[in-house]
């Protein structure tokens, strides 16, 4: 591509930003002891509780790796959450509002609805729950299992959300069920009508008996002692409609977990498959349904070392399968559904080279609390594609002949945060980098740019 048309003027942090996000820094790093009460008209009533967050974020990234993009980038987003809930002794409800905007982009920043959601109903629920059972219905967000397949998102700037209805049932030593079927919500407007999204116009979400997603997670097996089992199937059946463009997905996905959190030693590996139907693309043109046969395995080992810093090292590994021939009629590529992977694979935003889709990963980490309200990390991983005839999804990249290589990169992540003694602000400081490796040099139209860096400083006031 042409190097003219790639590297475009960056826009630069306007000026009115900057003593915000200094303001909020100095705030967390000297905010000692609870915050003052607050004055209101009136108290509050014990059934009413009102809460929420504002977390603002400029990120900054030199030499994409992605066919489509600037050379030089950057991104300034926020996220407001306010969260009113209502609880009586059997029966509760609530009303979460998001609301998620950017700016700073330019023409080819990769902005989507992973950024944007304006003034949105993020949840509107109902739900009973007693000593064993807890049954929700309406627009709800969700945690499963590890969160690799169903999360609520952290560090992404939107949430995903699900209508439908939840059922839990847990007793102590017994086994735990977590059973789901919902429509997951579409966030609007997407990237079919570009210039509204990346305007922050608003769009009210929907969601369509067209795409349907349910599950049934098993907790506390009780298989071995030593570890905490869980099993679980998920389901996706999902049909294209105006203004919705699917892969149409028609697959299940079948796991196992087994995993513990010792003080010194911590274990964990995971395994799903995943078979059915689904599409190659998005793309109206694609209209052929191919075989889905792909899998997945995640595992770790983690040890406590001695220190005042409370040091502990992870290592791991990951695979996630790609499609290894894109004509004999079958799709391997792994599909992560609506899973989280900032912990695991790096910073998402305007980044995220590395993705639980069509990997293999070794990595090692290191976590550790320099003071009671400071945390550090620091990751690295190398990469290769799971299959070198797949695309690498987050570059847009692919050769299908197999001849660029598999080798992604190594890639380093630094982190660290630090929260107020009363953990309602947090300043969060994140940089990454993506040493090349030959497939990111040689794949057809890959951007001849240097090696990737990323930053990003985050602020965040909960209240």
């Amino acid at each position: 591509m042409n190097n003219e048309i790639r590297s475009r003027h960056r826009v630069r942090l306007p000026l009115h930003i900057v003593p915000l996000l200094a303001l909020l820094c100095v705030s967390v790093v000297q905010a000692q002891g609870e915050p003052p009460p607050r004055e209101s008209a009136a108290e509050a009533p014990d059934w009413l509780s009102i809460s929420g967050s504002l977390r603002l974020r400029y990120e900054s990234m030199d030499n994409s790796f992605r066919l489509v993009g600037p050379d030089s980038d950057e991104l300034l987003v926020s996220r407001l959450l306010v969260h009113a809930a209502v609880k009586g002794e059997r029966f509760y409800g609530g009303l979460e509002l998001q609301d998620s905007r950017a700016w700073l982009h330019q023409d080819l920043t990769p902005v989507g609805t992973d950024d944007v959601n304006a003034l949105e109903p993020l949840r509107a629920y109902i739900g009973y729950k007693n000593e064993s059972v807890d049954i929700q219905v309406g627009r709800m967000t969700m945690d499963v299992g590890s969160r690799r397949l169903v999360a609520r998102n952290r560090t992404r700037n939107t949430i995903n959300a699900f209508t439908g209805i939840r059922a839990r049932w847990s007793n102590p030593g017994r086994v735990g069920l977590d059973a789901f079927v919902t429509m997951p919500v579409a966030r609007l407007p997407n990237i079919l009508e570009r210039d509204r999204m990346r305007n922050n116009e608003f769009d009210l979400d929907q969601e369509h008996w067209e795409r349907l997603f349910w599950g049934l997670h098993v907790s506390d097996l009780q298989i071995s002692s030593r570890f905490d089992t869980e099993a679980y199937l998920i389901g996706i059946r999902e049909d294209d409609r105006p203004g919705l463009p699917t892969r149409n997905r028609n697959f299940l996905t079948s796991g196992v977990r087994a995993h513990h959190s010792g003080d010194v030693w911590a274990y964990e590996i995971e395994a799903a498959l995943q078979h059915g139907k689904s599409r190659a693309s998005v793309l109206p043109i694609d209209t052929t349904d191919l075989d889905h046969r792909a899998w997945f395995t995640h595992a770790e080992i983690s040890r406590k070392l001695q220190g005042s810093w409370e040091p502990r090292v992870i290592l791991r590994f990951d695979y996630a399968s790609g499609d290894k021939d894109p004509n004999d009629g079958e799709f391997n590529r792994f599909d992560t559904l609506y899973g989280a992977r900032r912990w695991e694979f790096g910073p998402t935003g305007i980044y995220g080279a590395l993705a639980r889709s069509n990997i293999l990963s070794p990595g090692i980490a290191l976590r550790s609390k320099p003071g009671p309200s400071t945390d550090f990390r620091i990751d690295y991983r190398p990469a290769w594609l799971a299959n070198k005839r797949d695309a690498l999804l987050t570059a847009g990249l692919r050769d299908r002949d197999g001849l660029s290589g598999s080798f992604i990169g190594h890639q380093i992540d630094l982190r660290w945060q630090r929260w107020s003694d009363s953990r309602n602000l947090t300043i969060d400081v994140t940089a990454a980098y993506l040493w090349k490796g030959e497939f990111l040099e040689n794949a057809p139209f890959a951007p001849p740019t240097s090696n990737t860096a990323y930053a990003y400083i985050s602020t965040a006031l909960a209240f």
